[in-house]
């Protein structure tokens, strides 16, 4: 039997009770597909509300790839408490994955509203590709992007390294958008994913992502699926390592989401429930991990 929830003992400022544990919120990016979350014979149109009964919030990324019906914001809202939070990838044409579509954002920005009309929209992350390294138009096309979603908070990632050689100038900038700093998790190379960095540069919110740390697919082409690229089960001591950085953002922003994108099997529910575990244990909740 592996490691149970008292193991590897989090630092004090965790389990103290109060503020710094109830601002952090822990989840999974999407919860339509992950294996070991939902008892057999769930149909898809009651998975939300099953998985809110785990975790507080979801980072959902099917907007990135397509519009959705706006009454589906509607279905989602009656799913799950009040207290629950969703997280929305913008469209793909939003951030220069596929050419711009002005119709395509006004929807999404549509159907964000009516999440954030319930007070359960959490924020609006924009992921910049790869390819989009830091120069003074890409920095202006980021601004713009932000600028267009206000008052909604946007959080931003950017997948290429240049950003972050400057860590401090990156997060004054975000802070004069306002937009939140995604910190990441994930295989860092010399032009790929970037560093971690646990900076906070809008005040309401830090929001984490954690992609696995499968460097030799991270970047390859070829793949027979994108979800091989995140085929990686974090260990418990890789985990442990990121909860002190985790406590301590939530010592400093608003609310701290923490997302486990590793989107493999259950390597993401099984990285969600270890954090959340340990640093916002929801009663009812607690889990017996078997790695």
């Amino acid at each position: 039997m592996g490691p149970r929830p008292e193991d590897g003992a989090p630092p004090s400022d965790v389990r103290r009770a109060g503020r710094a544990l109830s601002l952090i919120r822990v989840g999974t990016c999407a919860f339509t597909d992950h294996q070991g979350l939902y008892p057999p014979g769930v149909k898809p149109g009651e998975r939300l509300s099953f998985y809110a009964r785990e975790f507080n919030v979801v980072e959902v990324d099917a907007p990135f790839y397509g519009p959705l019906p706006l009454a589906l914001a509607d279905r989602w809202l009656a799913a799950v408490p009040e207290d629950f939070r969703f997280d929305l990838k913008a469209p793909g044409s939003t951030t220069g994955h596929r050419a711009a579509n002005p119709e395509e954002e006004r929807h999404f920005a549509q159907f964000a509203e009516r999440l954030h009309r319930s007070g359960r929209l959490g924020a609006v992350l924009l992921q910049w590709p790869p390819w989009h390294r830091l120069t003074a138009a890409n920095q202006a096309r980021a601004a713009e992007a932000v600028a267009r979603f206000a008052p909604l908070v946007t959080a931003v990632e950017f997948r290429h390294r240049s950003w972050y050689e400057e860590g401090a100038q990156l997060t004054a900038w975000l802070t004069g958008l306002p937009a939140a700093q995604v910190i990441v998790d994930a295989p860092v190379g010399p032009d790929t994913a970037p560093p971690w960095q646990p900076a906070i540069a809008r005040r309401e919110l830090a929001y984490v992502r954690f992609h696995g740390r499968n460097a030799a697919a991270w970047s390859s082409p070829g793949l027979a699926t994108s979800q091989e690229r995140f085929r990686y089960r974090y260990a418990p001591e890789e985990l442990a390592g990121r909860v002190p950085d985790l406590a301590n953002l939530a010592q400093h922003a608003g609310e701290v989401h923490v997302l486990m994108n590793n989107n493999y099997g259950s390597y993401a529910v099984d990285g969600a429930r270890w954090l959340r575990d340990r640093l916002a244990p929801r009663p009812g909740t607690q889990t017996q991990f078997d790695w």
